[in-house]
């Protein structure tokens, strides 16, 4: 069982990535942050059903990158495990982020009959524009995942160096949302390639090692 879960982990970041595709370009394009409260009540009046399914498919994206960061730590060399620690969390300070967002859009999907105007324009101000955290989050988690590709010796240098520009751009201001499905995009590629490589094989002194040996 053991054998199977490490080999097929790393999939839960295919998951991510067609579940972040799917949510961003299929999800019906909601207000946005200069709509008036009249125009917000209008408009999930007519989507709340559709926009409630997509704001799910968003959730379990998040829930499948933070299993394909957990995923990433296990494999990581024992030495350099702190750089993948701290890539998971920040795909965990990113995904609360994300899934607060997503929580002002479900608040005005399943309750926009009971919102005054005042009350749905601020809480589309909120689902709008509360990008901080995730950005954040997200660049730390690339910028960390990248490096720890590049000294852990998962996947090719190259790629973790290109994880790490991503999660440099994420940092970009409200352009970061870039970065972010950049680095979303990544980890759909690394996920795949985890995948069809399979676990690292341990060399002999992480053996030892975990047998309490000192080389």
């Amino acid at each position: 069982m053991s054998a199977w879960l490490s080999k097929w982990a790393p999939a839960s970041g295919v998951l991510a990535g067609v579940l972040v595709a799917i949510a961003f370009f299929a999800s019906p394009n909601s207000p946005g942050d200069n709509a008036t409260g009249a125009q917000v009540i209008t408009w999930y009046g007519s989507h709340h059903t559709s926009d409630f399914v997509f704001d799910l498919i968003g959730g379990l994206a998040l829930l499948f990158l933070v299993l394909f960061a957990v995923a990433l730590a296990r494999q990581v060399r024992t030495g350099d495990r702190w750089l993948a620690h701290g890539a998971l969390a920040g795909a965990v300070f990113g995904g609360v982020g994300f899934l607060t967002s997503v929580g002002f859009d479900t608040v005005l999907a399943q309750d926009h009959n009971r919102l005054t105007v005042a009350s749905a324009q601020t809480l589309n101000l909120l689902e709008n524009d509360f990008f901080l955290p995730i950005l954040i989050g997200f660049a730390l988690f690339g910028i960390l995942t990248g490096l720890a590709v590049v000294v852990g010796r998962i996947l090719p240098k190259w790629m973790g160096w290109v994880m790490f520009v991503f999660g440099l751009a994420c940092l970009a201001g409200p352009a970061g949302f870039f970065g972010v499905l950049a680095t979303v995009l990544w980890v759909l590629v690394a996920g795949i390639w985890m995948v069809k490589q399979g676990p690292p094989v341990p060399d002999r002194a992480t053996l030892l090692a975990q047998d309490g040996v000192t080389v």
